[in-house]
């Protein structure tokens, strides 16, 4: 991350910290950011609903059953874990356990799945998997036998760096530690189906527990943030600057809410 942006980030959070009077949100905001990312990250994952049908299918009181479409059952589970995280986002935890949990509850519904043959929700994969890049080489993620483990060993680890923040060191800040999180997530593959979607749960959870709003990559990005995750395999630093353009694009919306909220407060007065 370019020491500028990096700047520019904690200046715009200081901001919107001093002129929010420590609340960190408002429900209005809450809803709004949900939406977008549930919106958002599933659109990256192929799903078909626009925008106005992924309201509507949010704003339905009716549970829906098995039988729904998988586009449906994508946004209305993948909203329920939002609530939890955002509800939460203090006490939420980093922890094998919750990952396994918010994967069951994003993927229950064996419809969601490209093959049900593999369907786990909650659990890991049970067989490989990989991926072809860019170039037409294969990339094999982590056997499935070395996946609880890995993730054992990445939970700790960032849980470790979480304890150490630093917004005044790169290597130490918010951002970075999510990086990390998404780039070694991504590198495991420990599900058979919802990698992606889990992955861009948590880099937003810590960005949560550490006081910044939420990213949202949009479906206009994706080809590119598919060959940064290629380009991040040894160097986070491609995905890292994409995900502080991001986060800087997220700042702007929170400080443009916070400044119109206070101008209405001061126009009702």
């Amino acid at each position: 991350m370019t020491t500028e942006k990096f700047e520019k980030i904690n200046s715009l959070k200081n901001r919107i910290d001093s002129l929010n009077d420590m609340k960190e949100w408002d429900d209005s905001f809450i809803e709004m950011v949900k939406t977008d990312f549930t919106y958002n990250s599933n659109k990256l994952e192929g799903n078909a609903l626009t925008f106005g049908q992924t309201i509507a299918a949010l704003k339905d009181l009716v549970t829906p059953g098995s039988h729904a479409s998988s586009d449906i059952l994508d946004v209305i589970n993948h909203q329920e874990i939002l609530d939890v995280v955002f509800d939460n986002h203090r006490t939420e935890k980093i922890s094998v356990e919750n990952i396994l949990q918010l994967h069951k509850v994003l993927m229950k519904y064996i419809v969601q799945w490209e093959d049900d043959g593999h369907y786990s929700p909650g659990r890991f994969k049970m067989f490989e998997n990989a991926t072809m890049l860019s170039g037409g080489k294969i990339y094999r993620y982590l056997p499935p036998a070395e996946v609880p483990d890995a993730m054992e060993a990445l939970v700790t680890a960032i849980n470790h760096q979480l304890t150490g923040v630093d917004y005044a060191d790169i290597n130490r800040h918010p951002l970075t530690i999510a990086t990390r999180f998404h780039q070694q997530f991504l590198d495991i593959h420990p599900f058979s189906d919802g990698n992606g979607r889990i992955a861009r749960i948590f880099v937003n959870l810590i960005l949560l527990k550490t006081g910044f709003p939420p990213i949202f990559i949009k479906e206009v990005d994706r080809k590119t943030y598919l060959h940064l995750f290629e380009l991040s395999q040894k160097d986070i630093l491609p995905m890292q600057e994409f995900f502080a353009d991001k986060l800087l694009e997220s700042l702007d919306v929170k400080l443009d809410f916070v400044l119109q909220a206070i101008q209405s407060g001061e126009t009702a007065a």
